[in-house]
């Protein structure tokens, strides 16, 4: 970002759901481990969890970025987030195409916005329905029903 760009609200605000979804979504790994909820599933599946949060926060920093400031940029991230959430839901249904198929196992162009957010967007859905497995504490204060950017 260049010293005299002023970040918008919308920007702001942009950049906010996604740091909020990452946020949400450790929290939750959080409680699942130290309530011990999950057993044998999650100590299998919990270094996995813990790379996909490592690479969001990575791609979230990218578009903080690289994206965010550009209009045009954000507009296909977000497009791609949402083609990417979309999919996410029907994949095991119907096999996607190739490209789409590239992207999300991580041979995309990172400097395509689109294609981030095709990226960021399928592991922040695919990362949510893993967790939502999980029966949290009735005392638990956190709603993985917000764990997703829109």
């Amino acid at each position: 970002m260049s010293p005299l760009h002023e970040p918008t609200g919308l920007e702001i605000s942009q950049q906010y759901r996604l740091i909020a979804t990452l946020d949400n979504l450790k929290l939750v790994c959080q409680v699942i481990q130290e309530c011990g909820i999950g057993g044998e599933l999650w100590q299998q599946k919990q270094p996995k969890v813990q790379k996909e949060l490592q690479l969001l926060e990575k791609y979230v920093d990218l578009y903080i970025q690289e994206f965010s400031p550009h209009l045009e940029k954000r507009i296909e991230f977000w497009e791609g987030c949402e083609l990417g959430k979309s999919h996410n839901r029907v994949i095991p249904r119907s096999q996607p195409e190739s490209n789409f198929l590239e992207i999300i196992q991580g041979k995309g162009d990172y400097s395509n916005p689109r294609h981030l957010g095709i990226l960021l967007g399928y592991r922040f859905a695919y990362l949510k329905r893993f967790l939502s497995r999980f029966e949290l504490p009735e005392d638990c204060d956190i709603d993985l029903a917000a764990a997703t950017f829109g």
